[in-house]
């Protein structure tokens, strides 16, 4: 099934989870989409970080988010907003390299304050249990927010995500 359409005055895809390919991904959110040029440079991260995860965690989903998965006419995106799902089972076989490796790719919150993001800022990137209620739930509410054009959370309008296999 197709990545539906975007719409209303936040560019957003209608409220729940979209399974698609990266290739639908470049295609509405690169090629047919406001700022292209901008955004090409965030899909590229994107799909070098999808890449690696699925080289650590093969068919972790992964849930797309931020002002990459919409249309936003105000501003290019920055980055892209990306939570991967992996069992305990996958993150327990993961050797201590692999586990450095996957924290590399993670957004950081050091001791000091601030965060640092993975792939020179362009991915904001954070890891979730499998299967865990609690967890799927947080993200469905955090991934459905909206902003508008001052940054602020727009209250009566949800919006969807976008969901790929690493």
């Amino acid at each position: 099934m197709p990545i539906p359409t975007t719409s209303g005055p936040y560019g957003v895809l209608p409220e729940g989870r979209h399974p698609c390919t990266m290739s639908e991904v470049e295609q509405l959110f690169v090629t047919a989409a406001p700022f292209s040029i901008e955004r090409r440079l965030v899909f590229d991260a994107l799909s070098v970080w999808v890449r690696t995860v699925g080289a650590l965690l093969p068919g972790s989903k992964c849930w797309i988010n931020g002002g990459f998965a919409t249309h936003k006419s105000w501003a290019a995106p920055e980055d892209a907003d990306v939570v991967v799902f992996a069992t305990e089972a996958q993150l327990a076989a993961l050797t201590e390299q692999q586990q450095k490796q996957l924290d590399s790719l993670l957004t950081q919150h050091p001791s000091g304050g601030g965060r640092v993001q993975p792939m020179g800022g362009l991915i904001d990137g954070f890891l979730s249990v499998r299967n865990e209620p609690g967890n799927t739930i947080y993200w469905l509410h955090q991934w459905g927010r909206v902003r508008g054009s001052d940054r602020g959370e727009v209250h009566d309008v949800r919006k969807g995500f976008l969901e790929v296999v690493a």
